[in-house]
């Protein structure tokens, strides 16, 4: 692998909150939980409080109030899922960008069984969800990094348009990819697979084989 793929892939998000500090990571375990468990409304500051072994004042230190948990929460989500998707791609990286797509479904996927809360709060929609004056950029920001990798690994073309679509592809999969898990803990890998297609559909048309 590449340089320049080592840096596409390296990005790791580190929200202002966190202060690289273990306690807060602690009260974003305990929000993690509390969303898996009982759902976003349940989870209040004074349930984190609760759960993580602190009191409330604890988490008013670190966090101002419980959309900002749910910031930090998504942005960790992130950090995860480039983490993981680093690793997959240095231990076996696809030949084709098709295969680099499946990949990107494969570990979100893996990440929605294994993290709790991940499955609801992702990369930060929830937030948009709950609390409307909240605009959240993860989706934005997840795609360009990936953006990145189709052109410096797979031969894309670095175009305004490939942007676009790279989002758009995950803003579809990402809906595919909630809805399989809505009713199945392990994920229905009907949705999965339908996602998977949807990637590829879209970034297809931007494909060093389609322009070229």
């Amino acid at each position: 692998m590449s340089n320049n793929s080592d840096s596409a892939l390296d990005f790791r998000a580190t929200p202002v909150q966190r202060r690289g500090l273990a306690r807060v990571d602690s009260l974003l375990d305990a929000a993690a939980e509390i969303v898996e468990a009982s759902g976003v409304v349940a989870m209040t500051t004074s349930a984190i409080a609760e759960r993580s072994g602190s009191s409330v004042g604890v988490v008013y230190r670190y966090f101002p109030n419980a959309d900002a948990v749910l910031v930090a929460l998504a942005a960790r989500n992130r950090e995860r899922f480039m983490a993981r998707l680093a690793e997959a791609y240095a231990q076996d990286r696809p030949a084709e960008w098709t295969g680099f797509a499946m990949m990107c479904v494969d570990v979100y996927a893996e990440l929605g069984r294994t993290i709790p809360g991940f499955r609801i709060v992702r990369f930060g929609d929830v937030v948009v969800m709950r609390f409307a004056n909240h605009e959240s950029s993860n989706n934005g920001d997840l795609a360009r990094q990936l953006d990145d990798l189709l052109v410096e690994s797979y031969g894309f073309a670095p175009t305004e348009e490939l942007l676009f679509a790279t989002e758009l592809a995950m803003e579809c999969a990402d809906a595919v990819t909630r809805r399989a898990f809505l009713r199945a803990p392990g994920g229905d890998e009907r949705f999965i697979r339908a996602a998977k297609k949807l990637i590829v559909g879209i970034l297809a048309p931007h494909a060093p084989e389609a322009v070229g």
